[in-house]
């Protein structure tokens, strides 16, 4: 009787080890890390929250951006794997002057596995955008990147890894209006428009790898993420980038989870994944801030940055100028860093209006002195001023066009970066208005435009577009170069007008819309009842 209860105890105590083994082993669990839109940012910088609008952050930097890495997969509990979401390579000073290349060994120490190309990627021209993602040692994806002449894709269009008993497919996707906005001589040779296909591209690698998640890591903005995630339900994850968005929460469409982790390396998309029977149980979302008092730099990888910038650390430190108030760029309609930008224009030009693009580009300014590096985040371009003449009625239709850009209820009508940012004009529009119907006033100098009346313009020259575009407006009569550049003009501004004290003016005012948006697609979300939930992008409590 004894020996029939230790043979039954014996067997329990097998019996029941090998059913939670084998319950064990039927749940998987994986954790993605994300980067994206890190714009070069090598080192911590100040940086905002909408949370905690009173005071700036030293958030960021590459040496912080490993160690938190670091951390973060140690103390995961499966499969780990490390995306970049594109514009890795432009955005601060020294990538500019060393074309993108001061940025590949400390990119290289992150311990990525894949990414993608971002719009920015093509700055350099096409030559130095393929030898840059040729120089990462990481898996560069792009289903939509091909070659003009010979018609193929340069990247594969995906990548697959196991790890720890995990089978993941990572697909790449970046922005397609990317050679058809950036400027010519930057694409020449690269099409970035061949979309098609996509879905049947991902069933078919379904069906072929039977991998336990596909995740589409695209560069297109959050509202046309989500909007892929809602035509491709085979989706589990979409790790989005190109809009800066910050997600706080997990936004579902339908079973898919679509996430985007801010921009400039400030934060690390953390998103936890449990698989059980092939679906996902337990996702659970982090944003995780980069923040300086959390996380020391990582010896090994702040020497490399301190290697690449050390030829250029006079220039780097040279300051121009002060501020009185914070420079800032991080709002949908107006940014007091692009209100100065246009006011350079515009003062170079001589010219009515001043415009530049609404780049999302650049942490924010504090308060103090303005330094070289400082005009090379806000602009890490340079190029010639242009200035010429144009009818009211052409500036309304192109603030309208430039309006659909940004306010378009399908979501893959949208493109760029925020609106055109003006000197010189004050815009008021509807932005529930259908497309072309949007603008209701347009003042310059004060006074409501007339449509045959003749304003001068002055912007940003496109290197290889025709004479007479201005800043996309097709047609300006007249149209000339100023002398010198874009950055000549900012430095001379900012020196000659310091210290500076910008603050808000309205200058582009929407009669529906709050003073302040903070995001594009929780906006639009809100406005036109897009797939998912404003609630992902909704500012958190203050800490």
């Amino acid at each position: 009787m004894i020996n029939r209860f230790f043979f039954f105890l014996l067997a329990g105590s097998f019996l029941g080890f090998s059913v939670r083994a084998w319950a064990d082993a039927s749940v998987k669990h994986v954790r993605l890390l994300q980067l994206a839109d890190t714009h070069a940012q090598l080192d911590t910088h100040w940086e905002y929250l909408p949370e905690d609008p009173a005071h700036l952050r030293r958030m960021g930097g590459f040496a912080r951006i490993k160690t938190a890495l670091d951390a973060l997969r140690a103390d995961a509990p499966g499969a780990v794997f490390t995306l970049d979401g594109g514009d890795t390579f432009q955005g601060s000073a020294v990538a500019a002057w060393t074309k993108g290349e001061a940025v590949v060994a400390p990119l290289n120490a992150l311990g990525i596995d894949a990414g993608i190309p971002g719009n920015w990627e093509v700055v350099y021209g096409p030559a130095a955008f393929r030898r840059l993602l040729s120089e990462v040692n990481y898996k560069v994806i792009c289903y939509n990147f091909a070659d003009t002449v010979s018609g193929k894709r340069i990247f594969p269009p995906a990548a697959i890894f196991t790890r720890d008993g995990v089978k993941v497919a990572f697909v790449g996707l970046t922005d397609p209006t990317t050679t058809t906005r950036q400027p010519p001589v930057e694409v020449r040779g690269l099409d970035s428009t061949r979309i098609g296909g996509l879905r049947r591209f991902i069933q078919d690698l379904k069906t072929k790898e039977h991998p336990d998640l596909v995740v589409l890591v695209d560069h297109t903005g959050l509202a046309p993420s989500v909007e892929f995630a809602h035509n491709i339900p085979e989706l589990d994850v979409v790790l989005s980038g190109h809009t800066h968005e910050r997600v706080y929460k997990p936004i579902m469409v339908g079973h898919t989870i679509v996430v985007e982790p801010g921009s400039m390396g400030s934060f690390i998309g953390e998103l936890d994944l449990t698989l059980k029977d092939g679906k996902i149980t337990d996702p659970r979302y982090t944003l995780v801030y980069v923040d300086a008092d959390k996380y020391a730099e990582n010896p090994a990888v702040k020497k490399l940055v301190a290697q690449a910038e050390e030829p250029f650390r006079a220039r780097l430190d040279r300051v121009v100028g002060s501020t009185k108030t914070v420079l800032l760029r991080y709002d949908v309609l107006e940014g007091t860093m692009d209100n100065l930008v246009a006011d350079a224009v515009r003062e170079k030009a001589h010219s009515d209006m001043g415009f530049t693009n609404g780049f999302r580009f650049s942490p924010p300014i504090a308060p103090g002195p303005i330094t070289e590096a400082d005009l090379w985040s806000i602009l890490p371009l340079d190029a010639r001023i242009k200035v010429g003449r144009v009818t009211g009625k052409q500036l309304r239709d192109y603030l309208e066009n430039e309006m659909e850009l940004v306010f378009a209820k399908n979501p893959f009508a949208l493109s760029g970066g925020w609106g055109p940012r003006p000197s010189g004009v004050q815009v008021v529009f509807h932005a529930h208005a259908p497309k072309g119907k949007r603008i209701k006033s347009v003042k310059v100098d004060g006074k409501e435009i007339q449509d045959d009346e003749v304003y001068t313009m002055g912007g940003c020259e496109r290197e290889g577009e025709e004479l007479d575009i201005i800043c996309r407006l097709k047609g300006v009569h007249d149209t000339r170069y100023v002398p010198g550049t874009i950055h000549q003009a900012l430095e001379e501004y900012v020196t000659r007008h310091s210290p500076l004290d910008y603050q808000r003016q309205g200058r582009v005012r929407a009669d529906d819309l709050p003073d302040h948006v903070w995001s594009q697609y929780g906006m639009l979300q809100k406005m036109w009842n897009l797939p998912g939930s404003y609630k992902g992008v909704e500012i958190p409590s203050a800490p």
